[in-house]
């Protein structure tokens, strides 16, 4: 049994992955099941679009006699009669009806799909700013450790005069605003965690992100890309669902006709038939009001995708600029800051040991913090653009 718990253990411990928690989110969330169901009706609307409208049926009992009500063989003209009248629509009109909900069912399932989107997307930027105050929490650990260790150094090598006990104080209150950084950086761990529990739909206690800088993708890419986004493909589907309920509005001016058949029953005398045939008449122009206010509205949406495409480029163009200066301002940092402030931090903690300042030391341990910190924030910053620019092309994964 104590075998089987080693064995397992190191499985129940780890780190939940991003994919996982995406997958988990796409199939469990309740704000997509909500439209799924939306979805579904639509697919009960289409069948009633189908459909003919439902039969009228009416009965009666005419001619009745005051004096004698009973009595139904008085005359020719009284008789019960049942009535049975149903409307036939004008040709085309029930697949025009079709088609608008065709577009609207479209509509729904691009609906959906932005969804997905938006919610694999806050789920990536909830997950890159847990790397990134998890990392952001590792570093200050160091430096405490760091700090306590040069305190207690300095401690041991320097004189008890004015100087080195301005400089022991001086290191006390950086350590002291660490801790208080560590505190507060715990807090917002917490909240995160809690947040991309809420959007994964299952309990995260820790997460396993890999996030490699590479140089990013050319603009070119995401151009082309985006026509691809969810949002821009429900503005599609709006205007096609407009485009047909024009159609709809067009034929509803074309008068349906309806058909009434009766069976007349009479006592004492023969029984007979009547057959009505009759429609609407659109004199009052109700129906080319509203095909106009239809074609408006058409080319309203037409409009609307036009404008969205412009503002999909330009934004898709202003994240990947605002890439570009994350990867540039990460090597810098990466590349030349840090290398050249590790080499002054090396003399300084070496100094530190033959008793010098150790406000030098302070100054620059912050130095450091501050820069590996700008460094993370990089990092962070480059895969959350790379989230949104992600969602900006409607990738689910």
């Amino acid at each position: 049994m104590k075998a089987l718990a080693l064995i397992f253990l190191p499985l129940l411990l780890s780190a939940t992955s991003l994919s996982s928690l995406i997958e988990s989110a796409k199939a469990n969330h309740s704000s997509l099941q909500a439209i799924e169901k939306r979805l579904s009706a639509v697919d009960n609307e289409y069948e009633v679009s189908r459909n003919f409208v439902d039969p009228e049926l009416s009965l009666s009992i005419s001619d009745i006699q005051l004096d004698d009500a009973t009595n139904r063989s008085i005359e020719a003209m009284q008789f019960s009669a049942i009535n049975v009248k149903q409307k036939i629509p004008y040709f085309g009109k029930r697949d025009a009806a079709s088609k608008k909900v065709n577009a609207k069912k479209s509509k729904v399932e691009f609906t959906l799909a932005q969804a997905k989107v938006k919610l694999v997307e806050s789920i990536k930027l909830t997950a890159y700013g847990i790397w990134q105050v998890e990392e952001q929490l590792s570093i200050t650990d160091d430096y405490i450790k760091l700090t306590r260790q040069n305190i207690e150094l300095y401690t041991a090598y320097s004189t008890s005069d004015t100087k080195a006990h301005m400089g022991i104080m001086s290191a006390e209150l950086s350590l002291s605003q660490l801790k208080i950084k560590r505190s507060k950086l715990k807090s917002i761990l917490t909240g995160l965690y809690a947040k991309v529990s809420y959007l994964s739909t299952i309990k995260v206690d820790s997460l396993e992100v890999s996030m490699p800088v590479e140089e990013p993708r050319e603009l070119a890419f995401y151009i082309d890309a985006s026509s691809d986004n969810s949002a821009y493909k429900v503005k599609e589907a709006m205007l096609k669902e407009a485009q047909a309920d024009v159609k709809v509005k067009e034929l509803a001016g074309n008068i349906d006709h309806f058909v009434q058949v009766g069976y007349f029953y009479r006592e004492n005398f023969e029984d007979y038939v009547n057959i009505n045939v009759g429609f609407a008449l659109p004199i009052y122009g109700t129906q080319d009001s509203k095909e106009e206010a239809s074609r408006k509205r058409s080319l309203a949406s037409k409009s609307e995708v036009i404008d969205f495409e412009n503002a999909l480029h330009t934004k898709v163009a202003t994240q990947h600029a605002r890439l570009q200066d994350s990867y540039r301002i990460y090597n810098i940092i990466k590349k030349e800051s840090l290398p050249q402030i590790e080499h002054m931090f090396d003399l300084t903690n070496t100094s530190i040991k033959s008793g010098s300042d150790l406000f030098v030391y302070i100054e620059l341990l912050a130095k450091k913090l501050r820069l590996e910190e700008q460094s993370i924030q990089a990092v962070a910053t480059y895969y959350k653009i790379i989230a949104s620019l992600d969602a900006l092309i409607g990738t689910q994964k």
